[in-house]
């Protein structure tokens, strides 16, 4: 009865004027033996503050009275925000009131004489932190524990209860045994000495909580898999082990998803797709599908992968690796002379990869004039075909408004303690379209089978583009010389593609193509198919890659479910609509934070690379202007910033035309502009690098 009062007071409220108590007993008719609950209800509410008394003891709504719920981030040593949907709030770390970075908090506010919102926290509704990392520090003939996490602005106690031989420098983890000032922490594990090769790379894995060790349950049915395939044993599945199959991946890939071949029909072409089977091995409610569950998908930092599925699997026995047979989820996929498809096919198969070939390889062969290269001579063929209707696959997507953000990635070369010896940008060659086209299409084939049969399914959407972040890049744009066309509101496919064409020759085209993307919307996983707006598609999914990626191993499931074993009834459905709300949710989650662990270290490591050219002068581009100076990349995809109190005269910011203007001698900086930095120094804490502006002479 209780939560209907709840429900009944706050729609009440929201109608009418601020009343007392009392005027609501009446205006709701609460009888007096209704009366407890009822007050019960308003003094729970009031304490969850979605209801507060004004000044003269009448009942509003929290917010009217400037209170809020909200995250707490930390992002300085002396401040943080708490965001809404309207606003952001500022509050001081002396008004944090034991609250910590990522907590759910209420905060109460007021609006400054310079129009800020200020505020302080008032209650924490969670502490989202169960654990600190930190390094242990001897000084003054004692350990001290210190926080790694910069957010964290509390003094740290610490006990040791498992007796670790504690060292300088040496780093830990510390669950959190009680909230406060000072913070009071119990050492769990140790990382290592922070001097130590992995050592930074793994601390940061801790901090995403990016899981390392496989469960011992997960090891032990590891053990029952067997590592070969009979296919004698697989009656009922397709056998293309004399197909002319074969995969294209990295030189170091040892987890390969896919295997791809083709063949050309009088209609047109027949694309394979073939996919490594890891639902066949993974089953649901198995000690295995709960640790892939949990990671959600394989993380790829600088020297190492953090796999989604032991190794016994990932590189082993569902990996397609040539030679062996290996069990797959296979697509024949039926295209015309030009490239639409007509028709496809999803079904179990048995295949043996003739050759594993890499991108480098691949490219070559296709860039260089057929240039002589390990490829063996009967997959030449395929390959020019392969080419052929990548090119076909290419003009259909772009007819849609496909979007193709060409932008630039590191590729890291290192030594075998993790020490970066250089830094480059990645190569994306025909090998590499070649695959993105076939495994789009695959895609696309199956989400196209959920949606036409309206049967439940993860789809991987990505939403049209704000208003707002649309007029933003158009400002920018046309400083640029570019003019977008049509509504910004309802921004097309086609005219995003139209920016990306328009810059192609530029030298800027990279910085241009990174500030589309940063106006587009994140992609994430979703049980409604709300359609793909970079793709231009109008169904889209993750098919290709379940070796990494738990939401393409949930695809398999489903399609096994309801393709090949015809399980369609409704009691099946609706279950398979209400778990795959918290699987979308859990698995975008996951995602993001493994993308933000992949670039925190690949910050890291560009910062340490970057000690070593201290004093050194580097050709760059402006990829960032803002009031406090501009950030410049160079050709190596490492970024700076050259601080505006670095500049040799008093520079000026113009919001509108993001830019920097000399007071005195008028010159200009602007994004996409060329420019000569000196590099002055390296923050590994915050794995930042500093430039000066050199000004020709």
């Amino acid at each position: 009865m209780i939560e209907q009062y709840k429900e009944q007071i706050l729609t009440s409220i929201q109608k009418e004027q601020p009343h007392t108590v009392d005027f609501w007993i009446e205006h709701l008719q609460i009888t007096p033996q209704q009366e407890p609950q009822f007050l019960e209800a308003i003094n729970q509410l009031i304490e969850d503050y979605e209801l507060a008394y004004s000044k003269k003891k009448k009942l509003m709504l929290a917010n009217e009275l400037g209170y809020i719920k909200g995250k707490l981030d930390v992002t300085g040593k002396d401040f943080g925000f708490v965001d809404v949907q309207e606003f952001s709030v500022y509050v001081k770390s002396k008004n944090f009131n034991e609250a910590m970075d990522k907590d759910d908090v209420v905060a109460h506010y007021w609006k400054t004489e310079d129009g800020r919102f200020e505020g302080e926290i008032i209650k924490v509704i969670k502490h989202n932190s169960t654990f600190v990392i930190g390094t242990i520090v001897y000084t003054n003939q004692k350990f001290l524990f210190q926080s790694y996490d910069k957010n964290i602005t509390q003094p740290i106690e610490f006990i040791n209860p498992k007796n670790y031989e504690l060292k300088d420098q040496l780093r830990v983890i510390g669950d959190i045994v009680e909230y406060g000032d000072p913070l009071q922490v119990s050492i769990s594990s140790i990382i290592g000495l922070t001097k130590d090769p992995g050592v930074d790379i793994l601390t940061i894995l801790h901090q995403y909580e990016i899981k390392l060790p496989f469960s011992d349950e997960t090891l032990e049915e590891v053990k029952d898999i067997p590592q070969e395939i009979n296919i004698e044993d697989f009656p009922n599945r397709r056998n293309l082990t004399n197909d002319l199959i074969f995969t294209i991946d990295g030189d170091d890939t040892k987890d390969i998803d896919d295997a791809i071949s083709i063949k050309k029909t009088d209609q047109g072409y027949q694309l394979g797709v073939h996919i490594a089977d890891v639902s066949h091995y993974v089953t649901p409610r198995s000690a295995l599908d709960d640790d892939a569950s949990e990671r959600s998908t394989s993380v790829y930092v600088v020297d190492r992968v953090v796999p989604m599925l032991p190794k016994e699997l990932s590189n082993g026995i569902c990996s397609l690796n040539p030679k062996v047979n290996r069990l797959a989820m296979s697509v024949h996929v039926q295209l015309d002379e030009y490239g639409s498809i007509t028709e496809y096919e999803f079904f179990e198969s048995v295949i043996q990869s003739k050759q594993q070939l890499t991108y480098r390889e691949v490219n070559r062969f296709l860039k260089d004039n057929h240039a002589e290269v390990a490829i063996d001579d009967n997959l030449k063929p395929s390959l020019l075909l392969m080419e052929t209707l990548s090119d076909l696959l290419h003009i259909q997507r772009e007819a849609l408004g496909s979007t193709d953000f060409d932008t630039s990635e590191s590729s890291f070369v290192v030594d075998e303690h993790g020490k970066v010896l250089d830094i480059y940008e990645a190569e994306r060659g025909r090998g590499e379209l070649i695959i993105e086209d076939f495994m789009i299409t695959a895609n696309h084939c199956a989400a196209n089978f959920f949606d036409i049969h309206e049967l439940p399914t993860l789809y991987r959407v990505h939403e049209r583009p704000s208003q707002k972040k649309m007029t933003a890049l158009s400002a920018i744009l046309r400083i640029m010389g570019y003019r977008m066309k049509g509504s910004l509101e309802s921004v097309k496919p086609a005219e995003i593609q139209r920016v990306l064409y328009y810059f192609r020759n530029e030298p800027n085209y990279n910085m241009v193509s990174q500030l589309v993307l940063r106006s587009m919307m994140k992609a994430k996983y979703h049980p409604v198919n709300l359609g793909h707006f970079g793709l231009g598609l109008k169904q889209y999914l993750h098919f290709t890659s379940p070796i990494r990626r738990y939401p393409d191993l949930v695809v398999h499931r489903l399609m096994k479910k309801y393709n090949f074993n015809q399980q369609i009834d409704t009691q099946t459905i609706k279950k398979d609509e209400e778990a795959l709300v918290d699987v979308a949710l859990w698995t975008s989650d996951r995602e993001r934070n493994a993308v933000d662990a992949e670039r925190q270290v690949e910050k890291m490591k560009k910062a340490e690379f970057m000690e070593q050219f201290i004093g050194e002068h580097f050709e760059g581009m402006i990829s960032g202007v803002t009031g406090f100076g501009m950030f410049v990349q160079l050709a190596n995809t490492c970024e700076g910033l050259v601080h505006i109190k670095t500049m040799p005269e008093y520079y000026i910011y113009d919001e509108q035309k993001m830019m920097l203007i000399g007071r005195d001698s008028g010159t200009t900086f602007q994004l996409g502009q060329t420019v000569t930095i000196k590099v002055t120094g390296v923050d590994m804490v915050d794995f930042e690098v500093s430039f000066e502006i050199v000004l020709p002479k």
